[in-house]
């Protein structure tokens, strides 16, 4: 028997029947090849005994989540397929095998029955590296940390320019996260665009529009985000701010087998307290972030993933002095915890340091924001590597 690889996403252990029996184990790269692995030249290549009539069974690994997919009966074109967690069993019969198997294909990617909304809805608690939810680097995990980066953690900054500066700021930057869970290392690497419109009677109240990109690869799978968001910060006194803000963002994986976008409403509250060189700042966010209909590669579906997310953190900032110039230095600590539909990673923490352009100790109409965070939980190890100029 030939062992699959241990990091691959889908794992296949596979028996043809005959006059003499094989059993082999290998590992396929993308949820196309599981759909389209019946085909007579697949089992040909991977079995030399099969000519096209043996009974065969393959028991795949799709993401964590057992399924079989077999031609039971010898000199019988009847496909079936069976997933024994979601206690799913259909039948396929064409004339011939290959009918057959188009026929399981078509139904997989036109959702028949709803049966891949409950096999992407499984896969998010069981997949260690879902495009959609489950991890901090999908779709969802992107989405709440932009919404508490709008209402928190660059709005209590003292890396940037200083409040009576009410020009409005293009920011441009780029950010690389790598986090490995269950022994796949996932990196994704964001480019996030924003533009924010300052008010002339208050440059503290700031309407913020972002447009992150993002582009993520597990092992030889690739996965891209298209976001858009908007924020509105309104301050309450000097040390308060309350930031709503909603968002909308888009997957898609052929390798992985999954497409999604969901829609988001949060609201961030910071609270500021100044002290002689120093400012500590406490940030609290709760969201909803809800999955929508999409349909797109041929596939039709909505896993239903729907969540109420509260993300917490502290800041500590202080000026320093970097080759002359003046600059903050920020330590933060935030905490991530998701309820609702069940999830891969339901909780994760960062520690992370930053260092910028000091507001308090500069006029200047731009700023630069540098730093690194790693990320930690039961499931997850990585860190992050970010850097954003606003100009």
């Amino acid at each position: 028997m030939q062992a699959a690889a241990a990091a691959d996403l889908f794992t296949v252990t596979g028996t043809v029947s005959g006059l003499s029996s094989e059993t082999r184990s290998f590992g396929l790269s993308s949820a196309e090849d599981v759909f389209n692995f019946p085909r007579f030249e697949s089992l040909h290549t991977r079995f030399g005994n099969y000519t096209g009539v043996e009974a065969a069974a393959m028991h795949i690994d799709f993401r964590g989540l057992p399924m079989v997919v077999s031609y039971p009966v010898a000199e019988s074109s009847l496909l079936v397929l069976h997933v024994p967690d979601l206690n799913i069993h259909e039948e396929f019969h064409g004339a011939t095998r290959e009918e057959s198997r188009r026929a399981f294909s078509d139904f997989m990617k036109k959702n028949g029955g709803g049966i891949l909304n409950r096999i992407m809805k499984r896969l998010v608690a069981e997949s260690a590296n879902d495009p959609i939810a489950g991890n901090p680097n999908s779709l969802m995990g992107q989405m709440v940390a932009n919404d508490f980066a709008n209402g928190f953690t660059s709005l209590v900054s003292n890396a940037g320019t200083k409040e009576d500066n009410a020009s409005n700021l293009i920011g441009i930057g780029a950010r690389v996260s790598s986090i490995k869970q269950d022994g796949l290392r996932n990196t994704s690497v964001t480019i996030p665009l924003s533009y924010t419109i300052r008010s002339d009677i208050d440059p503290r109240r700031q309407l913020i529009f972002n447009l992150p990109l993002t582009y993520t690869s597990v092992e030889s799978a690739k996965a891209y985000n298209l976001g858009f968001g908007v924020a509105y910060r309104l301050p309450i006194n000097d040390e308060w701010t309350i930031t709503p803000s909603a968002g909308y963002g888009a997957t898609g994986s052929k390798d992985l087998g999954a497409y999604g976008q969901a829609v988001s409403a949060a609201l961030t509250s910071a609270y500021v307290i100044s002290g002689s060189g120093y400012d500590i700042a406490i940030g609290n966010m709760v969201g909803i972030y809800k999955t929508l209909k999409l349909e797109a590669g041929g596939y039709s579906y909505n896993p239903d993933i729907q969540n109420l997310v509260f993300r917490n953190g502290v800041m500590f900032s202080q000026p320093v002095n970097v080759f002359g110039r003046k600059m903050s230095i920020e330590y933060s600590l935030i905490d991530t915890r998701y309820t609702g539909t069940k999830l891969y990673n339901e909780g994760y923490d960062e520690i992370g340091v930053t260092l910028g352009t000091n507001k308090n100790a500069s006029s200047a109409r731009s700023f630069l924001r540098a730093g690194a965070t790693y990320l930690f939980s039961p499931r997850s190890k990585g860190f992050t590597l970010n850097l954003g100029y606003w100009f």
